[in-house]
């Protein structure tokens, strides 16, 4: 599970994109230019970029390499018909990862998706435990003691950031702009609301909530909960 941004300027390979990563249970962000892609890196945090080549306004190039510049590390991938050397260098010299080459199966592109993320979740840690609950990050399974906790994509991407960061405040607008879909439902009542599903399922009666709320602060888990 990862947080993806789709930048491609045609609507119907941008949806397939979008349709088929959500599948392999990605948090998906997509826009259709260059100048929209750069506002989204600089307002989201994205663990994979999938970037078009030829974009309007501003280049997959110009993005990868703003991206980059910025100290980035996450994986790019290119999806374009360019197919020569050239190019691939000129990508590759700017920071990019793989690419794959229009038209493509859509198989092949959940391939490359995982190998691209293999390399991150190799120095993180698959299984997260965090104050007597557990989180299993590539099957999406979470315990609380040994009862199972059923949370829906966006409910485990949530917590799944906060498992990593115990005992760490976050914000409302700090949590949207790393975890949230950056679109109209990135409200701070979605994310109230979107909080209390997960207390109702997470939280055992008697005890104090998982996720704790401090005025001010914002968000957080406690490890000693």
């Amino acid at each position: 599970m990862a947080k993806i941004l789709i930048v491609e300027d045609d609507p119907m390979l941008r949806q397939m994109v979008r349709d088929t990563l959500e599948a392999e249970r990605h948090v998906v962000d997509d826009c259709a230019d260059g100048r929209s892609g750069m506002a989204f890196i600089d307002a989201g945090s994205y663990e994979l970029l999938v970037l078009d080549w030829e974009l309007p306004h501003k280049s997959g190039i110009e993005l990868c390499s703003h991206f980059r510049n910025q100290g980035e590390q996450a994986p790019v991938l290119f999806l374009t018909a360019r197919a020569s050397m050239d190019d691939k260098e000129k990508g590759f010299a700017v920071g990019a990862d793989d690419y794959l080459t229009k038209p493509f199966d859509v198989r092949e592109l959940v391939i490359r998706v995982k190998a691209l993320l293999k390399r991150p979740q190799q120095i993180t840690k698959d299984v997260l435990s965090v104050g007597g609950m557990q989180l299993d990050t590539n099957s999406g399974v979470v315990k609380r003691g040994d009862a199972l906790v059923r949370l829906q994509p966006r409910e485990l991407a949530l917590l799944e950031f906060l498992m990593r960061h115990p005992d760490t405040y976050f914000t409302a607008d700090a949590l949207m702009a790393r975890v949230w879909d950056t679109d109209s439902e990135a409200t701070e009542v979605a994310l109230r609301s979107c909080i209390t599903k997960m207390r109702r399922k997470m939280d055992v009666e008697g005890q104090p909530s998982f996720i704790e709320t401090s005025k001010g602060l914002g968000y957080r888990v406690n490890s000693k909960s």
